[in-house]
């Protein structure tokens, strides 16, 4: 089996971007005779902590011990045959460590699923959202041998620095985010799924569930981590649990994916319009990143910018069960068209045999690091 070191910032099974990315992915590549060894960054000690507000000091003693664990792994040398790296090797600070995983000597493999080269404040992290180093990204793109980007708009933009650049989009597994028969009632619910920094993202809809809520009856189901009020609005609130997530979101009827005015939205792939369809729900979202070219208007669920088509396409919905039946269908043929392990798998393990093929004949097919390929 050929290895793959995963640097990656999360510990595993917590962080949806990379749970769905080199995770899941894992799972996939042993079938191509690859596998992964997860580096994370964090330990279950930090990942307590970092996500809340608060406890600043504390927060920065189990960073610094993180980033010793880190560099002394790198400076190990951990045996493979090809360096991952999802988003960034550490939490904070410059592309130290990633510089340090060139003396490896394996090709390097970064995929990167987020704008992580703007400057962004975490309203849960605050002051250690500073010391991110934004644009080490840069870095990142120029030291790397192959760019997994999660969109064409990343991917442009990663082109800038280095040619070498795949899109791979996520990937929805269809066997877990499947539909599930609806216990009928004359309840309509709208779902939304997301995280404690994600949660002010629904409040951009609330006028209009204020309204639909004062004409239908309209359950607004969130399933997300801490707690959410948005006046006027009643809201079902589940808490996020891997064993919930997807029954808390198959007894609902439509998805919506509200967004802020924000440059961060205008980059990203989001990845609960893809649960939504897989599950089979129509989707109503903002017009913003990959949203577009994912949601098809009138075939597997709307694209809307303002309040008031917000109002009018719920609406439609809510008053329409033939359409949400319709919807309902292309919305689960999209994602087995387009997002399922069967349809990226073969493309994502081509890239790691492709980098490790390039660097054998570039180095005359010598490899003092990892395997050897057996």
């Amino acid at each position: 089996m050929k290895r793959i070191a995963a640097l990656v910032p999360n510990i595993l099974d917590v962080a949806p971007g990379q749970r769905v990315r080199i995770e899941l992915w894992a799972k996939y590549l042993e079938a191509y005779g690859w596998t992964v060894d997860f580096y994370p960054f964090e330990d279950d000690a930090l990942n307590e902590i970092f996500y809340k507000p608060g406890k600043a000091f504390l927060k920065a003693a189990r960073i610094v011990s993180c980033y010793r664990k880190q560099l002394k792994l790198v400076l190990d040398k951990p045996q493979c045959d090809v360096l991952f790296i999802y988003r960034e090797a550490a939490l904070i600070g410059p592309a130290w460590i990633e510089r340090l995983g060139k003396r490896l000597n394996v090709p390097i493999v970064y995929d990167l699923d987020d704008p992580i080269f703007l400057t962004y404040r975490s309203p849960a992290s605050g002051w250690s959202s500073l010391l991110k180093f934004p644009l080490k990204t840069h870095s990142l793109f120029k030291m790397s041998d192959r760019i997994i980007a999660i969109n064409d708009i990343i991917g442009d933009y990663a082109k800038k620095f280095n040619p070498s650049v795949s899109v791979v989009p996520n990937i929805i597994d269809p066997d877990k985010f499947c539909p599930a028969p609806i216990t009928r009632d004359d309840v309509i619910r709208i779902g939304w799924s997301g995280s404690y920094s994600t949660m002010h993202q629904l409040k951009a809809v609330a006028a209009p569930l204020r309204r639909l809520q004062a004409k239908y009856k309209v359950s607004i189901r969130v399933v997300g981590s801490g707690k959410l009020e948005i006046d006027g609005v009643d809201l079902d609130v589940r808490q996020w649990t891997p064993q919930t997530e997807v029954s808390d979101l198959q007894d609902c009827d439509i998805g919506i994916v509200p967004l802020v005015e924000s440059p961060f939205n205008k980059w990203k792939f989001f990845l609960k319009v893809g649960q939504y369809l897989a599950i089979g729900l129509p989707v109503v979202a903002q017009k913003a990143g990959s949203n577009s070219d994912v949601i098809k208007n009138g075939i597997n669920g709307f694209v809307v910018e303002t309040e008031d088509e917000w109002y009018d396409r719920l609406s439609l919905l809510i008053e329409n069960a033939d359409l949400r039946r319709q919807m309902s269908k292309a919305a689960r043929q999209t994602v087995l068209d387009n997002y399922t392990p069967q349809v990226q798998m073969p493309h994502v393990a081509q890239i790691f045999e492709d980098v490790l093929a390039q660097s054998k004949s570039k180095n005359g097919n010598i490899f003092k690091q990892g395997s050897n390929g057996s």
